[in-house]
């Protein structure tokens, strides 16, 4: 698969990890073992895009369809490409990948046809919410992926990522969950809470947060307790 040689060519060129490309494209390492294993044979638009915005490169350059782009340009402006050293041609480069990424991200902002898969951008926060011992969540640290349209992702505000164990079998460390921003949640749904500044993905009991793990104990809700709840979880992204 030529459009893998290139992914895998060029996270060797920058000298990523695997552990390194999913964070910093914000995809689970799961998905992206599969990815570059060979395991997914046709990547997903939600993968790609921020794939290759992690590996500064374009859909087209993965796919194939970017060889001997100056070919296709006018014949003085290919002259003049031809001319250029090569920190010229990475500027070039550069230029044509950001203005590549705004026409990608503005034709998820405008309608499409019947026959195209319509696609949405959500906002995926940079720092998972813990199914484990806790972590610090939102602000202004996110980034917006592409996700195709449908029933869940229609209803969901923002996006995060699962770290830790304590919600398996059903959820996993990596699994980037859908959510629907509320201010509270129902006994017995799944939420997103923050805790005396900790953030948690777990189950509300009422006076308690319940994991799915039975190896972990369940954590008690008091009533000097900072609690609040971010949203109710109401999916995840497909692997």
């Amino acid at each position: 698969m030529e459009w893998l040689d290139h992914i895998k060519k060029r996270k060797k060129e920058l000298g990523l990890t695997n552990d390194m490309l999913a964070e910093r494209s914000g995809i689970s390492p799961g998905t992206l073992n599969k990815l570059l294993s060979g395991t997914t044979a046709d990547p997903k638009l939600s993968t790609l895009l921020p794939l290759c915005e992690a590996l500064g490169c374009t859909p087209d350059e993965v796919l194939g369809k970017g060889k001997d782009t100056h070919a296709s340009l006018p014949a003085e402006l290919a002259k003049k490409y031809a001319e250029l050293d090569t920190d010229g041609k990475d500027e070039v480069a550069h230029v044509i990948n950001k203005e590549h990424a705004r026409m990608m991200k503005k034709r998820t902002e405008t309608p499409y046809s019947l026959d195209t898969a319509a696609v949405r951008t959500l906002r995926l926060y940079s720092t998972p919410a813990s199914a484990g011992t806790g972590s610090y969540l939102f602000g202004d640290d996110y980034t917006e992926i592409a996700v195709y349209a449908n029933g869940k992702t229609e209803d969901a505000d923002f996006a995060v990522r699962v770290y830790g164990d304590s919600m398996m079998p059903k959820y996993e460390n990596g699994d980037i969950l859908l959510v629907s921003g509320e201010d509270e949640v129902q006994t017995g749904e799944l939420g997103i809470f923050s805790l005396n500044g900790e953030s948690y993905f777990k189950k509300y009991g009422g006076d308690r947060l319940i994991s799915l793990n039975p190896a972990y104990r369940d954590i008690p809700l008091g009533e000097g307790d900072d609690f609040h709840c971010f949203g109710k979880v109401i999916g995840r992204l497909k692997k």
